[in-house]
């Protein structure tokens, strides 16, 4: 689903990509029974993902209206800006990779090889980075309340900043996807054509870098924020429980702050456990092949696409998640 793309070949190879390869036409890709399988749990978990996210926006604005000229919840507009970011992953990673794995090869054009690669890295970007905001503005809730009501407007910088460096992050798709296509002996009639980035950067060192960069972004430094934000939180309530002992018995107390820090305490650690466990698995593959493309012959076809399938529950998990522990 991401930008992860085969080494770069000699200048030689690009410049030959679009000549006569009859020699390959025996090695072009087919819908397998795997890959059959793996479009029709794609679907299934986009209607899935769909449902889930549609309604629970919906549930956030009816409570919108309800509570109209009241002051508004921060975790309630976190959690509109995530459901909204899960809903564009969900229309847009979803059926593209369904739809991409049953054609197999790309018939949209080069205007929408580069647009939905655009898209798609975009919708990727957005819930990660959203997912740090509500870890950092947990923690602040947690470590620094007052800090953290008073200042209305960290929490619009935090989320206007989300959206804004996913659209940025994404932009180098639009440069660096192209359709090639491969011809007959003839040269005269195309047999396969693909949307890569074969020959769009000049050394194999930079699409190594880049390919680094946005596994960073995507994926590590959100992860090292949560967990940076989780220990902070676990060790400030570590020290208010010391200080009290009376509060551990949250169940049982008549102030509500300990009980909602505890639940707050598990939303986030549930955030952590669904993004590492979605996540991990297509991230690893994906590095495996930056460093061995060969891996694709050494694991089997349903292992690869059901390790890929992981990262798609991400979006399915996250309005369970927070509908329980939040609202």
């Amino acid at each position: 689903m991401a930008s992860t793309a085969s080494p770069q070949p000699t200048p030689d190879q690009c410049t030959a990509v679009n000549h006569s390869i009859s020699q390959l036409q025996g090695n072009l890709p087919t819908l397998t029974l795997s890959g059959k399988i793996r479009v029709g749990v794609t679907f299934f978990l986009f209607l899935l993902s769909a449902s889930f996210n549609a309604s629970f926006l919906l549930k956030l604005q009816r409570w919108a209206r309800k509570e109209r000229g009241k002051a508004r919840s921060r975790m309630k507009v976190l959690l509109k800006h995530l459901t909204l970011a899960n809903l564009l992953e969900t229309v847009v990673v979803m059926p593209l990779d369904g739809m991409w794995n049953a054609t197999v090869q790309w018939y949209g054009g080069e205007a929408l090889c580069r647009v939905l690669s655009y898209l798609k890295l975009f919708s990727m970007y957005a819930p990660a980075f959203m997912m740090v905001v509500i870890s950092l503005d947990r923690s602040l809730a947690i470590t620094r309340p007052l800090a953290a009501r008073s200042n209305r407007k960290l929490e619009q910088a935090m989320t206007g900043l989300a959206w804004i460096l996913s659209c940025v992050f994404a932009g180098p798709q639009l440069y660096i996807f192209r359709t090639i296509h491969l011809m007959d002996v003839s040269g005269q009639t195309e047999v396969f054509s693909q949307c890569v980035t074969h020959c769009s950067f000049p050394r194999w060192w930079h699409q190594a870098f880049y390919n680094f960069f946005t596994f960073s972004c995507l994926f590590l430094i959100p992860l090292l924020i949560m967990l940076l934000c989780n220990a902070k939180i676990i060790f400030t309530l570590t020290q208010v429980l010391h200080q009290d002992p009376h509060k551990l018995q949250l169940n049982q107390s008549k102030n509500n702050i300990p009980r909602a820090r505890l639940r707050t305490l598990k939303m986030t650690v549930a955030f952590a456990i669904s993004f590492i466990v979605c996540w991990t698995p297509y991230y690893v593959l994906g590095i495996w092949y930056w460093f061995d493309p060969e891996m694709l012959n050494r694991v089997s076809e349903p292992v690869n696409h059901f390790f890929f399938l992981f990262a798609l529950l991400n979006p399915c998990f996250d309005p369970l998640i927070y509908g329980y522990f939040s609202l």
